[in-house]
């Protein structure tokens, strides 16, 4: 009787955790710019910008996770000095 519960809640488990997986991470070539560089994220759904504006240290990639699936992304470099984007990139998952 005690393996048989121990069995089932061992399996209760294991199912209540089956399927769930992180969010994605991506990683997104950038190019190797040099400059006073923001990485900008625009959630499009939402309308509006996902989190702070990150310095960007020209390393040419962006680790980034997706913060919800099903949506797009639109990863920028904003060029404080010139005041403007000098690079553009949509990413999504579905």
């Amino acid at each position: 009787m005690k393996t048989r519960l121990l069995s089932l809640l061992v399996f209760a488990g294991v199912g209540a955790h089956a399927g769930e997986v992180g969010r994605p991470v991506e990683r997104i070539a950038l190019p190797a710019l040099a400059g006073d560089l923001l990485v900008c994220v625009w959630d499009d759904a939402a309308d509006d910008w996902v989190g702070e504006f990150l310095p960007y240290n020209a390393s040419g990639s962006l680790q980034f996770q997706i913060p919800e699936l099903g949506k797009w992304y639109w990863i920028g470099l904003w060029d404080r000095a010139n005041g403007r984007y000098v690079f553009g990139k949509w990413v999504g998952h579905f």
